[in-house]
């Protein structure tokens, strides 16, 4: 028997749940996010609170606390109904402790040259994702300017409507859609090694991109997964590849600004190789993305754990909603090894940022994989994009 003041996760959250449930505790402050956010002149101190707080009351799962079950897919949210903001300033590796207060804290500090004050926001991935972290700072900069945004979905309404009989078909076709693709694809053997993690500035413009990917007619994601497979084909001589994409899990109008971790791995199967036209295979991706996205939301308790080490991981964090289309030259390429970050999760992994211009995040922990190899995969992705710009224009 729950309380009623006790609700069910979404599937997103049951996820992340998941997954921190087998980390060891020392890894468990990876699933940390820090960021800063920028005030306008003249912003005080107390008018960075006020915001703040008025941010968790807009949004529950600033509010939330975790209650943890001995069915670990029966763990509970609970909405707290005043906001609790910690103001204190805190390190990215401190983790939270998800039973005892919402999970996040922020903190602002005013530039030596006493300018505006800088907010800095630690958040867990359970209460945020990528998607909602954009969400938060978009709201908490009109609260500032004293507008008062729309009413913002709840997290525990989107739980119970996954839980309802009307979406028990869905779960059920996910599930077997991730079953059947996993069982397809060749199962490589993955030895684990030493963490390597480098960004490649590709010097490609958003626009350039952009225009490329429309007249290809697919998906922007679709033309940088069609790349990815490529560069693979490419350095390991497989042409069969199974890939796994972020999907956000908001197609759905009502959980578009929703506040709250939605997101789930999803695989697809391509075959490709780097030589023959580009047109048909790109289509032929950006379907297979479609369908894959498609089965974005499951049961992670139904299905098998992830294994982190089958197959490549790829996530594309989009452009802005205002961003400029103004057309701008490519800039000169470079390659910037990163400190070493977040052991736990997949261990071959591609985060691609597309505006202002293309950047490509490498992370990988494979054996045969160090700082030569990672170099030249970065290296055969942004050859592969230029030229299918190139071939666009």
């Amino acid at each position: 028997m729950h309380n009623p003041g006790d609700h069910p996760l979404t599937m997103g959250q049951l996820s992340m749940w998941r997954a921190l449930s087998v980390r060891p505790p020392e890894q468990l402050w990876e699933s940390n996010m820090d960021f800063v956010w920028s005030t306008p002149p003249g912003t005080s101190e107390e008018q960075v609170r006020q915001a703040l707080t008025a941010l968790a009351v807009r949004h529950e799962s600033l509010r939330t606390v975790y209650r943890a079950a001995d069915d670990l897919g029966g763990v509970r949210q609970v909405v707290l109904r005043d906001p609790i903001v910690r103001f204190g300033e805190a390190s990215v590796r401190d983790p939270f402790d998800l039973a005892a207060a919402p999970a996040w804290r922020a903190w602002v500090r005013t530039p030596d040259d006493c300018g505006s004050p800088q907010v800095h926001v630690l958040i867990h991935h359970l209460a945020a994702d990528g998607a909602a972290v954009r969400i938060l700072e978009s709201d908490f900069h009109a609260l500032l300017r004293g507008e008062r945004p729309a009413d913002a979905p709840a997290p525990r309404e989107v739980a119970e409507r996954q839980r309802a009989d009307a979406f028990r078909a869905r779960l059920v076709a996910a599930g077997e859609y991730r079953r059947r693709i996993e069982a397809a694809a060749p199962r490589v053997p993955v030895s684990r090694g030493p963490l390597v993690r480098a960004c490649a500035h590709t010097g490609i413009p958003y626009g350039a991109v952009r225009d490329a990917a429309r007249q290809l007619r697919v998906t922007l994601p679709a033309l940088l997964l069609t790349v990815y497979a490529q560069a693979l084909a490419a350095t390991t001589g497989r042409p069969d590849q199974l890939l796994w994409q972020m999907s956000s899990n908001r197609m759905d109008p009502t959980a578009r600004r929703l506040v709250s971790s939605m997101t789930q791995w999803v695989p697809m199967l391509v075959e490709c190789g780097t030589d023959g036209p580009l047109r048909p295979l790109a289509r032929d991706i950006n379907v297979a993305a479609v369908r894959s996205l498609q089965h974005g939301v499951y049961d992670p308790y139904a299905v098998e754990a992830m294994d982190f080490d089958h197959g490549s991981f790829f996530t594309c964090i989009p452009a802005p909603a205002d961003a400029a289309f103004d057309p701008a030259p490519p800039e000169p390429r470079r390659i910037e090894f990163l400190a070493p970050r977040a052991y736990s999760g997949a261990s071959f992994y591609v985060l691609a940022h597309v505006y202002p211009s293309v950047q490509l995040t490498m992370r990988v922990m494979r054996s045969g994989y160090g700082r030569d190899e990672v170099e030249r995969f970065l290296g055969t992705m942004t050859d592969l994009l230029l030229r299918a710009v190139k071939d666009a224009a």
